[in-house]
């Protein structure tokens, strides 16, 4: 099946189409974004004209304005205006103007009005109002009952003017029109102030302007106040009146609000459409007028030229696109020839007869010419390196078959020498396994012997401190003995002691008892005086009696009856005395032999005890003496057990020592063992390497086999 082509001419005619077209849609976009700037600018520019035209005739406008209500104000008739001038104020009801009677100079200010009035079009009232409330116009209708100017918002604008023009926001008028006023203060002759004047102008003449002007289809004007109120709208919403709050246009509210003179807005509805805006505002009366035009319709002339230089392009592309293919298909016809001709020689290779004795023939002399020659002079070269290619299979085929035995005689070698590998492997594998084990057992002993090393250290410390503590107990128990022996000997002399002073104790005793008696004695002795003193009382009372009884005879006999009875009775006097001081010696002695038996019974006692003393001292003595020969022979023992443990203690250093170099010995063999496992695992890597290298060797020349059959089969294939 033949497979379909495009041609190389139509390639090349389209490639130019579209590198026309792209050339062409990128030069529309450039001139499209500088052309859109300019249409741009020029809209703006055009919309500030005219704005700014129709913001000057505004100004014009109100200039005229003011310089008749200057007339007006300033005019006789004015300045004459007083208290006679009707008032509505304090009236009800609707009153009729002309139905009531007015002075001279109301009618002469009336009078004044209508003339204004006739001579301008443009006003729908001209009045003042006066400070009195009364109230002349040029209307001839009827007004309200209760009207006073003086309210009026108006009114109170003018006063903030000081006698300067001042325009009010619109508003409605008592014509029931929506008017602006245009109004100021009004003086007389004197400077008085004496009411306002004012003018209400109609906006019709300023609208009927703004629906004249036009910068393009559907483009219409809008004029706002500063509160804004739409003052006109030449547009087909008519929102004249309204605020610009109320007729539900977002964009409009915002850009009004904003600073920026340019913008597009957004106009929701049936007709939504995209608006460029141009805002001017008025310097003398603050109005905004903004001019609005389709977006559309600004780029409409744009659009019409952006689609004629497409369509343009297009047909300048189709025509380019022919003529290159023209052109193209003349210059190309030599190519078909070198084409059609290597087409017949892939497809004689496809069947196996390539034939390289052919040539192509083209008498061009450009660069397809030079590319027939120089595939006719490859042709030359390959058949060359065919016909060669042709001389060396044969070579390649014997030595692949020498290749081919040699890699089997290798292999064979390899895998008797990688066997041989694995079992020495093995061999130190065993051999590396004991060694560690080995090692482990030594250190395990080493570990063991470093114990033993600590325990023997540790006995021998506390040996040499149980024999310095056992000679420090003998000392000791010498010291105690010696103090025992000296408390026996003091325990000697104590008894001694007691024992003579229980026999004092009791030698004292018998002298007490004897004090004791003769103490009784004397108290007999004295109870005996006691008695004689009583008896010799009565003898002198006796005495005396028998005295008194002999009268003057018997007064010598009474004054030595009156002296034996003194006598008796210091003598009774005396034996008292000395009978209670023996019964306190009696009662003091009694105290003393108490005590005496006591002290008699505390020396027995104390010797008793000191003697039971003194033997349990004699026990301690005879147990220290034995302490004493038991803790020698304890320390001689000890002495021995030191010697044992250090001799034991350097025993055991040496077999550490010992041990340590046997785990360094063992350490190095285990080291060696790994490095020959490392070489054999090495040998073994290597003589894997070498076995797969053999195996690679082996596919080599079965590959080297295998591409020198195809290689002769394609090489047969050409005939040279």
């Amino acid at each position: 099946m033949v497979k379909k082509r495009i041609s190389l001419s139509t390639k090349l005619s389209i490639s130019v189409g579209i590198i026309i077209l792209l050339v062409t849609i990128l030069t529309i976009n450039v001139n499209a974004s500088l052309f859109s700037d300019y249409f741009l600018s020029v809209f703006y520019e055009s919309a500030e004209t005219s704005v700014t035209e129709f913001s000057d005739s505004i100004s014009m406008f109100f200039e005229a304005k003011e310089n008749e209500l200057n007339v007006f104000a300033e005019s006789e008739q004015v300045k004459s205006a007083d208290d006679s001038i009707h008032s509505f104020a304090n009236e009800n009801g609707t009153i009729q103007i002309l139905s009531y009677k007015k002075s001279p100079v109301e009618e002469s200010i009336r009078k004044l009005c209508k003339s204004f009035a006739k001579n301008d079009s443009d006003i729908a009232e001209i009045y003042i109002g006066t400070k009195w409330g009364g109230y002349a116009t040029n209307f001839d209708g009827s007004m309200n009952g209760g009207y006073d100017p003086r309210k009026r918002g108006w009114y109170e604008t003018a006063n903030k003017g000081r006698g300067s023009v001042m325009i009010t926001d619109a508003f409605a008028s008592t014509v029931g029109t929506t008017v602006v006023g245009i109004t100021r203060c009004s003086y007389d002759n004197k400077g008085d102030f004496i009411g306002n004047a004012s003018i209400e102008v109609s906006l019709d003449t300023l609208n009927s302007i703004l629906k004249k002007m036009k910068i393009g289809k559907d483009s219409f004007y809008m004029m706002i106040q500063k509160d804004g109120t739409i003052l006109a709208d030449t547009g087909t919403r008519k929102c004249n009146f309204k605020n610009v709050s109320e007729i539900n246009i977002p964009d409009l509210e915002k850009f009004f609000s904003d600073s920026e003179t340019n913008g597009m807005i957004k106009v929701p509805g049936g007709n939504y459409k995209k608006y460029l805006t141009k805002k001017i505002t008025n310097e003398k009366t603050g109005y905004q007028i903004i001019a609005l035009c389709p977006y559309d319709t600004v780029y409409k002339t744009f659009y019409s030229t952006m689609n004629t230089t497409l369509i343009i392009s297009i047909i300048f592309a189709v025509i380019i696109a022919l003529v290159a293919g023209f052109v193209t298909r003349k210059v190309i016809r030599p190519l078909k020839i070198i084409r059609n001709s290597i087409s017949e020689n892939a497809e004689q290779i496809a069947q196996g007869k390539a034939d390289l004795t052919q040539r192509i023939k083209v008498k061009s002399k450009n660069e397809i010419g030079d590319v027939a020659d120089s595939f006719n002079i490859y042709s030359e070269k390959l058949q060359e390196i065919i016909g060669s290619m042709k001389q060396t299979k044969v070579s390649l085929n014997e030595a692949g078959n020498k290749l081919k035995g040699t890699t089997h005689e290798t292999m064979a070698a390899i895998t008797q020498i990688s066997a041989n590998i694995n079992e020495v492997g093995q061999n130190l594998t065993l051999q590396n396994n004991g060694v560690t084990q080995t090692a482990e057992n030594v250190k395990k002993i080493l570990d063991s012997i470093n114990s033993l090393e600590n325990l023997v250290s540790s006995q021998a410390e506390s040996v040499q401190g149980a024999s310095s503590a056992v000679e420090q107990m003998i000392g000791n128990i010498s010291e105690v003995n010696r103090s025992v022996e000296k408390m026996a000997a003091s325990f000697g002399l104590l008894e001694e002691d007691a024992q003579t002073g229980a026999k004092t104790q009791e030698e004292l005793q018998t002298q007490i008892t004897e004090i004791e008696n003769q103490s009784m004695l004397l108290s007999e002795a004295n109870s005996v005086i006691a008695s004689i003193a009583e008896q010799t009382n009565l003898l002198a009372m006796n005495a005396a009696i028998e005295a008194a009884h002999a009268g003057e005879a018997g007064k010598g006999f009474a004054v030595v009856a009156d002296e034996i009875r003194k006598l008796s009775e210091t003598s009774s006097s005396q034996s008292k005395t000395i009978g209670e001081q023996l019964s306190r010696i009696q009662n003091s002695i009694g105290t003393v032999v108490a005590a005496t038996q006591k002290g008699v019974q505390g020396y027995a006692h104390l010797a008793n005890e000191i003697h039971e003393t003194d033997t349990l001292v004699q026990q301690i003595k005879a147990a220290m003496t034995e302490q004493q020969e038991g803790s020698s022979q304890i320390t001689n023992a000890l002495y021995g057990m030191n010697e044992s443990t250090q001799e034991v203690k350097s025993a055991s250093k040496e077999m550490t020592t010992e041990s340590r170099a046997i785990m360094k010995e063992i350490s190095l063999l285990q080291s060696g063992s790994a490095s020959m496992q490392q070489e054999m695992d090495e040998m073994s890597r290597s003589a894997q390497k070498i076995n797969q290298m053999g195996s690679t060797l082996t596919d080599i020349s079965q590959l080297m086999e295998t591409s020198i059959t195809k290689m002769g089969n394609q090489v047969d294939q050409f005939e040279v």
